[in-house]
C-alpha cells in the first residue's frame, strides 16, 4: 500500500469515525441524560469496558501475528496453500472458549466486586458474554479486512453502525417499545450485524480461505509466531487492563454513576484519538512491508509525519473543548458538573499521546516486539497501582491525573527506545510551534467572556478559533500534507 492510498484511506476512515463520534455525542449529549439513569448508563459502560478486556483476551494474540506476518505469506506462498488464516483461526476459537468459561467461572467474584451498589449487574452479568463473543469475532475479521483494502469498511462498521444502532436502542427505549430488559440484550449484541456484514464480505472477497496443510514457511516460522503472538497478547492484555481499569475501580470503589460520568468526559477526550484510530489500521500494512524491506527511511518519514500531523488534529479539537467547558457544564445536568476537571487533565494525556506518533505500531511490527511487551508492562505496572491508589483518595480527578503520569512515562520509554536503537525520532522545530502556537490561542479564547445563550457562544465560540487555528496551521506550514490538501479539495489548486 502507497502512502497516497495511506492518506486517502486515513481522510476516508477519519471522516467515518468523527461521523461515529457525532452519533456517540448524540447518544451521550442529548439522549442519554434525558432516557436512562446515570446508573443505568453507568451499567453499559462496565458491561462495554468488560468485554473490551475479554475480547482482547480471547484473541490471544492471533491479530497481531496477523499484522506482523501476513506480508510474508502473501509474498512467499500461492494463495492455494496460504494457511496462516487457518492457523490463526483454530488459536482464536480456542481462546475465545476459553475466555467464555473464565466468564461463567468468575461470576460470583465480578458479582461481589462490581454488584454491591447495583442489582443491575448479577441481572444483566451474561449480557457481557455476548458483547464479549461478536466484539471478539470482529477482531478477528476486521485485521484481516486490513490487508484486503476495506480499512474503511471496517471502520465504518466499528465507528459508525455501532453507535447508530445504540441510538436507535435508545429511542425504542424511550418511545417504550423496549423495556430495560431488551435494551441490555440487544446491546449486547450491537456486534453481531457488524460480524455478519464483514464474514460474507470477506467470504465473497475470497479473502477467508481456510487450508489447513501445514506449509513450509509456517515451519520455518511458527517459533517466531508463536513468541510473537504470545508477547503481543500479553502486552495488549497488560495496555488494555490499564485502558479500563479507571472506569472499573470508580464502579467499584464508588457507584456506577461516577463510573457513567467519567465515561462521559473520556468520550469527549477520545474525540482528539479519531485521527489517530484512523491512520493506524491504514498504516499497519505499509508499516510492516518497510520493515520486512528494512526502509528506515520510510518509517523515520512515517512517523515524522504521523506525529505532527496527529497533533494537529488533537491540539485542534482539544482547543473546540477546552473553550467551551463552560458551555458543557451549562448544558448538561447537574450531575455531570464534576467532570468539567478531569475532562481537561484527559485532553493533556491526549496531547502527550499524539504528540509522540504511532511509535506504538512502529515497535509491534519490529523484530523488537519484546520491548513494546516489556514497555507495556511497565506502563501497567506503575499505572493500575497509581489508578487505585488516585482514585480512592481522589476519585475522578485522581484517575486524569494517574492517566497522565502513565502515558508520559509510556511514550518516553517509547521515543528513548525508538531513538537510542535505530535513530528515529518525530521531533523537528514545527512540533513546538504547534503547541506554543495551539496553548496560547487556547489561552486568549478562555479570557473571552461567555455570551448568557450557550448556544450562540458555542457556535461563536468555535468557529472563530477554527478559523484561526486553520490560518494558523496553513502560514506556519507545519505540515506539507495538510497544506498540500487544503490546496486541492478547499483551493482546488493542482
Amino acid at each position: 500500500m502507497s502512502t497516497p492510498s495511506i492518506q486517502r484511506q486515513s481522510i476516508l476512515s477519519t471522516i467515518v469515525i468523527f461521523a461515529g463520534f457525532g452519533f456517540g455525542a448524540l447518544n451521550l449529549i442529548v439522549l442519554q441524560p434525558q432516557i436512562l439513569t446515570t446508573e443505568q448508563w453507568g451499567m453499559t459502560r462496565v458491561v462495554t469496558e468488560i468485554a473490551v478486556l475479554m475480547a482482547s483476551f480471547a484473541t490471544l494474540g492471533t491479530t497481531s501475528v496477523i499484522a506482523k506476518f501476513f506480508p510474508f505469506f502473501k509474498r512467499y506462498l500461492p494463495d492455494d496453500k496460504n494457511d496462516l488464516t487457518s492457523l490463526t483461526l483454530m488459536v482464536f476459537s480456542a481462546g475465545l472458549l476459553l475466555t467464555i468459561l473464565t466468564l461463567w467461572i468468575a461470576k460470583p467474584h465480578m458479582v461481589y466486586l462490581f454488584g454491591k451498589r447495583t442489582p443491575y449487574f448479577e441481572i444483566y452479568y451474561y449480557v457481557i458474554t455476548c458483547f464479549v463473543i461478536f466484539q471478539a469475532i470482529f477482531m478477528y475479521l476486521e485485521v484481516q479486512a486490513w490487508f484486503v483494502g476495506k480499512v474503511v469498511e471496517t471502520n465504518i462498521l466499528k465507528e459508525l453502525v455501532f453507535r447508530i444502532l445504540t441510538t436507535l436502542l435508545l429511542v425504542l427505549f424511550a418511545v417504550n417499545l423496549l423495556s430495560f430488559d431488551g435494551f441490555m440484550w440487544l446491546f449486547g449484541c450491537l456486534y453481531l450485524p457488524a460480524v455478519v456484514y464483514l464474514y460474507f464480505r470477506l467470504r465473497h472477497s475470497g479473502a477467508l480461505r481456510f487450508h489447513f496443510k501445514i506449509s513450509a514457511l509456517t515451519r520455518r516460522l511458527y517459533r517466531k509466531m508463536l513468541s510473537l503472538g504470545s508477547f503481543v497478547f500479553l502486552t495488549s492484555l497488560s495496555n488494555i487492563t490499564f485502558v479500563v481499569c479507571d472506569t472499573l475501580f470508580l464502579a467499584s470503589m464508588y457507584n456506577f454513576s461516577q463510573a457513567a460520568v467519567y465515561s462521559v468526559a473520556q468520550y469527549f477526550s477520545q474525540v482528539l484519538e479519531v485521527p489517530m484510530r484512523s491512520m493506524q489500521s491504514s498504516s499497519i500494512p505499509l508499516i510492516s512491508e518497510y520493515w520486512r524491506a528494512k526502509n528506515m527511511t520510510g518509517l523515520q518519514s512515517i512517523y515524522r509525519k504521523s506525529c505532527i500531523n496527529l497533533l494537529i488534529a488533537g491540539v485542534g479539537l482539544g482547543g473546540l473543548i477546552l473553550i467551551n467547558l463552560h458551555n458543557l457544564e451549562r448544558f448538561f445536568p447537574t450531575d455531570y458538573a464534576m467532570m468539567m476537571l478531569p475532562l481537561s487533565l484527559l485532553i493533556i494525556a491526549r496531547w502527550i499521546n499524539l504528540g509522540t506518533g504511532l511509535n506504538a505500531i512502529l515497535i509491534q511490527l519490529s523484530t523488537f516486539w519484546r520491548f513494546d511487551f516489556t514497555s507495556t508492562l511497565i506502563y501497567s505496572i506503575i499505572g493500575i497501582p497509581l489508578n487505585y491508589l488516585l482514585i480512592r483518595n481522589f476519585g475522578m480527578v485522581g484517575a486524569a491525573i494517574a492517566n497522565i503520569i502513565a502515558v508520559l512515562l509510556y511514550n518516553a520509554i517509547r521515543f528513548g527506545f525508538l531513538y537510542f536503537k535505530f535513530g528515529l525520532q518525530p521531533f523537528t522545530w514545527r512540533n513546538a510551534v504547534l503547541v506554543l502556537g495551539g496553548i496560547a490561542l487556547i489561552a486568549g479564547f478562555l479570557l473571552i467572556p461567555p455570551h448568557n445563550n450557550l448556544y450562540v457562544d458555542g457556535i461563536l465560540r468555535s468557529s472563530l478559533f477554527a478559523g484561526l487555528y486553520v490560518l494558523f496551521v496553513l502560514k506556519t506550514n507545519l505540515s506539507t500534507e495538510v497544506n498540500t490538501l487544503w490546496n486541492k479539495w478547499v483551493l482546488r489548486k493542482s
